[in-house]
C-alpha cells in the first residue's frame, strides 16, 4: 500500500504542477491525498505491470490538485 501526500504548494494565485511516474502502480493499493479532483471523477486504474504518467496541477495554494493520466501502460 502507498500513500502519497503532496506538500510545498505554490501560492494562491499561482499555478503549480508536477508529474509522476509510476512503474507497476495497480500492482498495490495506492492512496491519494483527498485534495485530488480526478478527471471524471475518479481516480485512474493503474496498470499492474507498466507505467503510468498522472499529472497534478494546482490553482489555490494546494487546495484543490487537478489529477488526470496523462498516459496508461506506457510501457
Amino acid at each position: 500500500e502507498t500513500t502519497f501526500t503532496f506538500s510545498n504548494s505554490p501560492t494562491t494565485g499561482t499555478a503549480g504542477s508536477f508529474t509522476l511516474i509510476l512503474t507497476n502502480g495497480g500492482s498495490q493499493t495506492v492512496n491519494w491525498p483527498g485534495a485530488v479532483d480526478w478527471a471524471g471523477g475518479s481516480a485512474p486504474s493503474l496498470t499492474s505491470s507498466g507505467v503510468d504518467i498522472i499529472t497534478f496541477t494546482t490553482l489555490d495554494a494546494g487546495t484543490i490538485w487537478y489529477g488526470f493520466a496523462a498516459g496508461l501502460d506506457m510501457s
